[in-house]
């Protein structure tokens, strides 16, 4: 098995298994990792990215729906260009294991379990971060490309 896969399937279950801790042992306690700076807290989350609101389940459910199936289009569209792109498919598949465990998360509790609170940042999960990274590799990846 290819190593980005082995490593992006750790991080699925390590995500899940965060998420489990969190609602088990988080409920209505604070661990503080770093005084004034970040601690883990379970945080219901029934918005979106970064905190957006939207007011009802179903549109954030279709939103992240939609926001998954363009994903997938463009790797429908990298494939096309028959070039290597190992950084993006990986980071591409970072951000489809992390939008999966959000909408499972979802789906199951009607909430995504959040648990990484960082004091000037939105509270977060591994899954989040997943999909930070991948956007990220993916940009500087086509930014250095277009170079």
């Amino acid at each position: 098995m290819n190593a980005w896969l082995t490593g992006i399937i750790f991080l699925l279950v390590a995500d899940r298994f965060l998420k489990q801790w969190a609602l088990a042992e988080l409920y209505n306690k604070k661990v503080t990792i770093i005084k004034k700076l970040f601690s883990l807290e379970l945080f219901k989350n029934e918005r979106i990215a970064f905190g957006i609101y939207l007011p009802e389940t179903i549109i954030v459910m279709a939103t992240a729906i939609i926001i998954f199936f363009l994903v997938f289009i463009l790797v429908w569209r990298l494939a096309k260009l028959n070039k290597p792109f190992a950084a993006i498919e990986a980071a591409l598949l970072l951000m489809i294991i992390g939008a999966v465990s959000n909408l499972y998360d979802r789906l199951q509790f009607g909430f995504v379990v959040d648990y990484l609170n960082f004091v000037y940042w939105p509270v977060f999960n591994l899954a989040d971060a997943m999909i930070s990274a991948g956007a990220i590799v993916i940009g500087l990846a086509l930014w250095r490309e277009k170079r």
